[in-house]
């Protein structure tokens, strides 16, 4: 499970626009100020709410109308400025009730209708928004300004009972770079097998130890959301990539993955969402491992921008050349991220997850393994156009049995740092630069390794 900004989709819901909100307050004003020139008759309190309205306070407006409720529900000039009040100083629900009162004296009063379908958004209500500003939208006697923002509203309903409509987003990626151990081996050539220690010290042959190589990247990824309904979307996501190396091509390495998956989302309680996984890996262009599992995730984000997340995730590890290798993995993780705010919006977060990794076939319990491991990073934005991220992560892993041919049980602790620059050339091209570094520590040496990869990418959305 990784863990994504998603700066651009997750502080924006599809019923909030800005623009068509601010047209529809002018669309209120322009009701209140027809019905004065209709010379409809106004007591002093109202005549000082409708001013307060048109300087935008709205909170003030709404004291000095609500106490002659009592007296004045019914009058729909009344009712009209107290639903504007109320609905422009956070009172949806008290909106709904005037906007009501008003339409049960004039049926046709549109003003009222469009408020009160905005009313129903601010309330989380699609469906009976949908309905009153479908009603206005149908007048012959909306003016072309208020039909385009009664558009624009219904629009944005349709897609939102429709669960967001259908997206379809595509990013290619071109790598190069250098990496110091391509085969994540050790840097020792001659090591002692405790096992034939009478032997003395065994050479490992080559591909055994360290190479360090130039390489080419390439690789793609597909991702599709289908709404279904509010909240509820069908999600697809396609990748593959194919990485070469210069000179020792038998560690070229191919992965292709397909997630299938399933979200809602919630109002107050955040999105929960399951898929089902496969993906497969070659090593010089033969298949090394099918995996095949299933994900369910829990993921919020509150008003105050911290993003939490809850996961599970099952794998079955298949390799088709070593039987014996066969594992069920599982693993549980949490997250939290939050955003600090400011003119450089900066980004933290961390992580915390473990699991089991254990093989279907008993005799080899000494390659089955526990783990777990923590994860930090951080981005920001450096300048217009360029950004900057880094992260660390720690990993411990504990075997089950003693190895038979170094005769203990391993123990590895792993470090990886990474940091790297992204510059946008274009709002769909992204140049990209990063240096990371890995560190493998354990008490068998054959396991043993540090590796630095230093690479530039270019990355097209379409």
């Amino acid at each position: 499970m990784t863990t994504n900004r998603g700066r651009g989709t997750a502080r924006k819901s599809g019923m909030e626009i800005s623009e068509g909100r601010r047209q529809a307050r002018l669309l209120a004003l322009a009701g209140a100020l027809a019905l004065f020139a209709a010379g409809a008759a106004m007591a002093d309190p109202m005549e000082d709410a409708s001013a307060l309205i048109s300087q935008g306070d709205a909170a003030g407006a709404y004291l000095i109308l609500k106490p002659q409720e009592r007296a004045e529900a019914g009058n729909p000039d009344y009712d009209y400025l107290l639903g504007i009040s109320a609905i422009d100083s956070g009172r949806p629900a008290e909106a709904v009730a005037a906007f009501e009162r008003v339409l049960a004296v004039k049926p046709d009063h549109l003003a009222a209708r469009a408020e009160l379908g905005r009313a129903y958004i601010a309330m989380n209500e699609p469906e009976a928004a949908r309905r009153e500003l479908a009603t206005v939208e149908a007048s012959d006697s909306v003016p072309d300004s208020v039909r385009e923002t009664i558009d624009r509203y219904v629009t944005a309903l349709d897609t939102g009972l429709s669960g967001g409509g259908t997206r379809i987003r595509n990013r290619l990626t071109v790598r190069a770079g250098y990496d110091s151990n391509i085969n994540n081996s050790t840097s020792d050539s001659r090591i002692l097998i405790p096992a034939f220690a009478g032997l003395g010290f065994a050479t490992l042959g080559a591909g055994a130890t360290s190479e360090e190589d130039v390489f080419g990247e390439v690789s793609g990824r597909t991702s599709l959301t289908h709404g279904l309904a509010i909240g509820k979307q069908l999600l697809l996501d396609l990748s593959a990539s194919y990485r070469a190396n210069s000179d020792f091509d038998q560690f070229n390495q191919g992965i292709a993955g397909i997630n299938l998956g399933y979200s809602q989302q919630t109002p107050d309680h955040g999105t929960f969402a399951i898929s089902a996984q496969a993906q497969s890996y070659w090593v010089d262009d033969e298949a090394y491992r099918y995996t095949y599992g299933a994900l369910g995730q829990w993921t919020l984000r509150t008003k105050g921008l911290t993003d939490y997340a809850v996961y599970l995730q099952y794998s079955k590890l298949n390799y088709p050349s070593s039987s014996v290798q066969n594992a069920n993995r599982y693993t549980a993780g949490a997250t939290v991220g939050q955003s600090l705010g400011g003119p450089r919006n900066p980004y933290i977060y961390g992580g915390v997850y473990a699991g089991y990794e254990k093989l279907v076939d008993g005799n080899f319990d000494h390659l089955s393994y526990a783990f777990g491991g923590l994860r930090a990073g951080g981005e920001i934005d450096l300048m217009p156009k360029l950004d900057g991220y880094a992260s660390a992560a720690i990993e411990v892993s504990e075997y089950d049995e003693p190895d038979p041919l170094f005769l203990e049980e391993r123990s590895t602790i792993r470090g990886d740092v990474a940091a790297g620059l992204r510059y946008s050339l274009r709002d769909d091209l992204t140049l990209g630069g990063e240096v990371s570094y890995t560190r493998a520590d354990s008490n068998i040496v054959l396991y043993d390794y540090d590796r630095v990869v230093a690479s530039v990418s270019l990355s097209l959305d379409f």
